[in-house]
């Protein structure tokens, strides 16, 4: 049955708007704030090194994966499981789906603070004494503050893909795109100008051999090429939908990838010759957490720089894109999922915005929930990344080649496909290693879940959550199956 168009718009991509879409669903925030964090943790040129390991061993083969679950069935998650890998595994598509889902509920949490960081920099705020510690902290402990930059944050993804695939989306990231490498390469530009900035660059990229030996360099190597990258979510999968029969399903997982991968390292360009050039313990600075990089020691710096302003202006301007083009992304993940039950455009984005607004407005209000949805759902992708390994041996690897990726590619290169085999084993050491870490958090009280704000980020409340979905997913499997039986059909 074809897509309800009531919306003008709707439509699918061009060629070169799906590959703006990508990228931006692709770069977000990890690449701006967590990838120079992670980066200057974990030895410099080491890591990155490690980090285009990763893209091959995990990115590629799941986005390949996603690309042709969207683009062979023409229908979201739940029903791309349905229609691909058979009626029976709906469920797994439902943890699949809904995970992505639950992070679009607080991502969107994140672009509102950017937001409001840079109104605070356009009001003059951002000056030379101001406590930028004080100033997170008052902003976070302000639940009406919060919340009012976050809806404003979901109106304004929502007013993007109400507009369609090709007036919202397409358009949308064909501003964003260029915006972002624009913005940041003005920072890395600004950052190079610095006394002392050359230390810092040279820190970024000086590759330490004896790195490359540290287990720890690799497994943060693969996390943020799993986070970063997006694969797995279910966002490409979505975006593979709207695209022409003909499109390069290898290709294009190739370019996200490394244009991802360019922004994460323009950022770094920008960000760690900073800290070296004033910050008076640039370790200190990089170890602050996501947040504290960015909210109070980058912000620190720059209201003490002569045109910190200006820097200022442009680095929460690329977060915010960042975030926006994400957050879309993610919006629309939700939309096509009720598309296919048979819904039009107009009431599936209402009632995906609706429920977003509804859940994230608590994550906004209270910073605990919050984290703690940022560790359920942010480790909770790493088990979407294996759902859709096994859906891909399910169907048949060589099939799937043969079929769906090699017909229409320009890379003939198999073996980048090929290697989502080996997946089950990057899984299990990398969520192997995040459980790890958080059993160490809580010695001897690992199990226990409440108080939540407790034990937030215990592995205990995460698998709880997780079992709680999958158990939903296992009730559901045949009514989901039934209901999910409306197709995008492309016009070429």
């Amino acid at each position: 049955m074809a897509e309800n168009t009531e919306l003008k718009g709707t439509g699918q991509f061009s060629k070169w708007g799906f590959l703006f879409a990508c990228m931006g669903m692709a770069i977000g925030t990890g690449n701006i704030w967590r990838f120079p964090r992670v980066v200057a943790a974990n030895g410099g040129g080491a890591f990155i090194l490690a980090l285009f390991f990763a893209l091959f061993l995990w990115a590629i083969p799941l986005i390949c994966m996603e690309g042709v679950l969207g683009k062979v069935t023409r229908m979201g998650c739940i029903g791309a499981f349905k229609e691909l890998v058979g009626r029976k595994y709906t469920w797994m598509s439902w943890f699949f789906g809904l995970c992505c889902f639950f992070i679009t509920c607080y991502y969107g949490v994140v672009l509102g603070w950017c937001i409001r960081y840079l109104v605070f920099a356009l009001q003059g705020v951002l000056v030379a004494g101001v406590d930028t510690e004080a100033l997170w902290t008052n902003f976070l402990g302000n639940a009406d503050q919060g919340m009012y930059f976050y809806w404003a944050a979901i109106a304004l993804c929502a007013f993007v893909v109400g507009l369609g695939v090709q007036n919202g989306i397409e358009k949308g990231n064909k501003i964003f795109i260029p915006g972002i490498f624009v913005l940041l390469a003005f920072l890395a530009i600004r950052a190079m100008m610095l006394p002392g900035a050359t230390e810092g660059l040279k820190f970024l990229f000086h590759i330490n051999t004896a790195d490359l030996l540290k287990p720890k360099v690799w497994l943060e190597a693969f996390t943020q090429a799993a986070w970063s990258t997006g694969a797995g979510w279910g966002l490409f999968l979505t975006y593979f939908v709207y695209t022409k029969k003909d499109e390069d399903i290898l290709l294009n997982a190739c370019t996200a990838c490394f244009a991802d991968t360019s922004a994460a390292l323009l950022a770094g360009m920008a960000v760690i010759p900073t800290v070296f050039a004033l910050a008076p313990d640039p370790n200190a600075a990089m170890a602050g957490g996501n947040n504290g990089l960015a909210f109070i020691n980058l912000t620190r710096l720059f209201a003490n720089l002569p045109g910190g302003t200006i820097m200022a202006v442009a680095f929460f301007g690329a977060l915010i894109l960042a975030a926006l083009s994400s957050e879309i992304a993610m919006l629309e993940l939700g939309v096509r999922m009720l598309m296919d039950m048979g819904k039009s455009r107009r009431t599936s984005l209402f009632l995906v915005t609706l429920v977003v607004l509804v859940i994230g407005t608590f994550a906004a209000r209270d910073n605990v929930i919050f984290e703690n949805m940022d560790w359920t759902w942010g480790v909770g992708l790493l088990m979407s990344g294996l759902l859709a390994a096994i859906a891909a041996m399910i169907v048949g690897v060589d099939k799937i080649w043969d079929e769906y990726i090699a017909p229409v590619s320009d890379i003939k290169a198999k073996w980048m496909w090929s290697l989502i085999r080996l997946f089950p084993v990057w899984f299990v050491l990398i969520f192997g290693w995040w459980v790890q870490q958080s059993i160490s958090w809580y010695p001897g009280e690992w199990w226990k879940i409440f108080p939540i704000a407790k034990y937030n980020y215990a592995p205990a409340p995460m698998f709880l959550q997780w079992a709680i979905l999958l158990g939903v997913g296992f009730a559901l499997n045949n009514w989901l199956a039934d209901h999910m039986k409306h197709k995008f059909e492309p016009k070429v």
